[in-house]
Parts: C-alpha cells; structure tokens; sequence
C-alpha cells in the first residue's frame, strides 16, 4: 500500500547520511515470523555483512551474530536466517517463531577496519493470540476471520 512507499522514500534520504539503514522499529506476536532489509552504500557491497544483538558491554557489543555469506546464499541460525542482496545493497533478516524473549534491541552490521558500521533496530514482540489484538494485522489476518467467525466473515 502507500505506507511502503513512503517508507522507500525516508530509506533514500538517509542512506546520504547513513552508511547503513533499516527500519527503526519492527513487531510481531509470539510464533510469528517477520522479516526485515536494511540497505547500505555502495562503499559496503563487498564487506561482511551480520545481524546480532545489542550485548550492552563495551568490548562485545554483540551476541549471537550470524553472517551472511558473500555468495548472497542465505544463512540460518536457530530462528534467524540472512542474505546479502550486493546487487540491490540490501541485507535481508528473517526472524522465525518470535519468543517474549526476543525482544530487544539487535543490529544490522557491516563489518570493517576501525569501527563497523551498523544500524539499530528494535524488535517489540507481543503475546498471546494476534487476533484478539489487532485483527488485520500482520500475517495470516484472512485466515483468522475465517476460521473464528466461519462463513460471517463474508
């Protein structure tokens, strides 16, 4: 809908400032799968890219990083799988059966000499059954209707 591309036209103008970009914020419930890009600069094509979590110590600012290959082939690790897209500067997170526990705050990264370059992003993740909240949002909003209301969902 609209709402995308106003979010494409906010990632153009701060990939001048910023060497990497991705959303600020992203949400889902409990067992669901959400995905994410963050975009970069073209100075970044042929670095490492990675996605880890905000650690909170200084020397390890990170936990659970997983790298992308630089084949562009997708890499899984538990719950999280990524690729590197170097034509479109894209890195692509798939995040799968979100727990309360993932929530926080993680970071899409490229690693390079001196210090990375990286962008944060915070994941909210919200419990129990998504239909009860917000009906319509998310995925599988069509199912739900009509699995919960049967034939009056028409």
């Amino acid at each position: 809908g609209s709402a995308g591309i106003q979010t494409l036209g906010c990632l153009n103008l701060e990939l001048r400032y910023a060497a990497m970009v991705g959303p600020k914020e992203i949400s889902g419930f409990e067992g669901d799968t959400v995905s994410l890009q963050c975009t970069y600069k073209e100075e970044l094509r042929t670095r490492r890219k990675y996605w880890c979590r905000e650690s909170g110590f200084i020397l390890s600012r990170c936990s659970g990083t997983v790298y992308a290959k630089e084949d562009g082939q997708e890499t899984t690790e538990g719950r999280v799988s990524i690729r590197d897209s170097p034509q479109t500067l894209t890195l692509h997170v798939t995040l799968r059966k979100l727990t309360l526990k993932d929530a926080g705050k993680y970071f899409c990264g490229v690693s390079k000499l001196g210090l990375d370059e990286s962008f944060l992003v915070s994941l909210l993740v919200f419990p129990g059954n998504k239909g009860l909240c917000f009906p319509g949002w998310g995925t599988g909003d069509t199912e739900w209707k009509r699995d919960r209301w049967g034939s009056r969902a028409r």
